[in-house]
C-alpha cells in the first residue's frame, strides 16, 4: 500500500467524521429550536451537508451521476428557506401597523393574552 492511499484514506476519514459532527450539531439545532428560523437554520444545515457529502463522494468516484439530485436538493432547500422567511415576515399592509402576528411563536403569544 502506497503512502499517497494511506494519506487519501486518513482524509477521507477526517472529512466524514467533521461532516458527521456537523449534521449532528444541525440535528440537535433542529429538535432544540426554540423558534422556527433555528428549526429552519438547523434544516438548512442538514440540506448543505447532505450535498457536500454527494459531491464527496461525486469526486472521490469520479463519477457525475448525482448531479441531478444536488440540483433537486439546493432546489428544496432555498423553496424553503423562501417559504419560512416569507411566513414570518410582518405584512406588507400599511394599514396593518404590524398588529398581525405571523410566526406560530407569537400567535401562541398573543392567544395566552387574550
Amino acid at each position: 500500500m502506497s503512502a499517497a492511499v494511506v494519506v487519501m484514506g486518513i482524509g477521507i476519514a477526517l472529512v466524514l467524521a467533521l461532516l458527521g459532527a456537523t449534521l449532528a450539531l444541525a440535528v440537535f439545532r433542529i429538535v432544540r429550536g426554540p423558534t422556527i428560523l433555528d428549526r429552519m437554520i438547523g434544516s438548512d444545515m442538514v440540506l448543505t451537508t447532505v450535498l457536500v457529502v454527494i459531491a464527496a463522494s461525486m469526486v472521490v468516484r469520479r463519477d457525475l451521476t448525482g448531479v441531478p439530485v444536488l440540483v433537486v436538493i439546493a432546489a428544496t432547500s432555498v423553496f424553503a428557506t423562501v417559504a419560512v422567511a416569507r411566513a414570518v415576515t410582518p405584512s406588507s399592509d400599511p394599514t396593518d401597523e404590524g398588529l398581525t402576528v405571523t410566526t406560530p411563536e407569537h400567535a401562541a403569544e398573543a392567544e395566552e393574552q387574550s
